[in-house]
């Protein structure tokens, strides 16, 4: 029996993180650009190496790091952009048709369909889609938790086919910067491998409307928080937003940078890693007076992967910190949780402008 770590126990934000300081204005230059050119077009041995070290410096400092020469296309991610676009400019109605629920967590996600403490949901909105599974996968036949069919949109032409291959290109992208991490834990360059045969990854297109002043002392574009999962890439527009928190207690910027990708740690890398690589909490606040659209890689491992220490990361002195921890369980719990309201909808209208 695995000992399955609490999915609401999770890395705590040191104090000062959790507020909300509208002015936060601060600049991040401890979150470096890393070129990732070298890494994972070969098998030797010291391919790679000087870069996988950079990540690591990266990972046990701050947990976030730019890359550049990542290899996906410039007009792939110019026509997801496109894309988000067209899906969030349609009409409530036509979006509320692929609802993103409790159960079948992949679709659409209303403006503040989820709740937290304060009783206030995110301002977002959002689109989720996993692996493209059909109806005859034996695991959506099963009934396996998390494995269902994705939902698309109606009368979208090209929606589908572009998301889809952005996200080969982003299970592309992944299992390099795999690579890294695992080059700088000082283990096999192909030790995660194993653990993202058929993994919950989740590609996210997510629309942040402008927020009025006065709601910014009230309302996070999204709520300081970890991510789930190993690692996320993120993909961001011009518009800005994100808020790392930084080891004072500040937030800081995480700016958008041309033709990089923002790459950071999420709870099941640190409990790999034995908080060696350190799962930071961050948020959005969409100051501009404009719409932002972002596009997170969530970088999820299979359902049934158990997740344990590195032996790398572990020593007499230093025991492993977290039990085991089930994969599939401890996401269940994160998607099932915080929904606001009976239906988890609060319907407005989101459209662009």
């Amino acid at each position: 029996m695995v000992a399955v770590q609490d999915p609401h126990s999770r890395p705590q934000p040191r104090q000062g993180w959790g507020g909300r300081d509208p002015d936060a204005t601060l600049q991040a230059p401890e979150i470096p650009v890393i070129d990732i050119g070298a890494l994972g077009f070969t098998d030797e041995p010291d391919s790679g190496q000087a870069v996988a070290q950079a990540i690591g410096r990266a990972c046990q400092e701050i947990g976030f790091f730019y890359v550049v020469n990542h290899g996906v296309p410039q007009d792939l991610r110019e026509q997801v952009f496109v894309e988000a676009k067209r899906f969030f400019a349609l009409p409530l109605e036509e979006k509320l048709k692929i609802p993103a629920t409790r159960d079948h967590y992949r679709g659409y996600l209303a403006l503040q369909s989820k709740g937290y403490a304060n009783g206030k949901g995110d301002f977002f909105e959002g689109f989720k889609m996993q692996l493209d599974l059909g109806p005859e996968d034996p695991d959506v036949r099963a009934g396996k938790p998390l494995h269902a069919p994705n939902k698309w949109p109606e009368n979208l032409p090209g929606f589908r086919e572009t998301l889809l291959t952005y996200q080969a290109a982003m299970h592309e992208l992944a299992d390099r910067i795999a690579q890294g991490f695992a080059l700088a834990l000082g283990v096999d360059r192909y030790f995660f491998r194993p653990f993202f045969q058929k993994p919950l990854t989740q590609l996210s297109l997510m629309h942040y409307p402008p927020q009025p002043p006065e709601t910014l002392g009230d309302y996070f574009g999204v709520h300081p928080h970890s991510d789930t999962g190993a690692f996320t890439i993120l993909m961001q527009d011009e518009t800005g937003g994100l808020e790392v928190g930084h080891r004072s207690g500040e937030w800081v910027s995480a700016p958008p940078i041309p033709d990089t990708y923002l790459i950071n740690i999420g709870d099941m890398m640190a409990r790999w890693t034995n908080d060696r690589f350190t799962s930071t909490p961050h948020r959005v606040i969409n100051r501009a007076n404009q719409n932002r659209i972002s596009v997170p890689f969530f970088v999820n491992p299979d359902y049934d992967a158990v997740v344990e220490c590195i032996p790398t990361c572990q020593s007499a002195t230093v025991p492993a910190r977290y039990p085991a921890t089930h994969v599939g369980d401890y996401i269940l719990g994160v998607y099932t949780s915080g929904w606001q309201g009976e239906e988890g909808f609060q319907k407005e209208s989101t459209s662009l402008v």
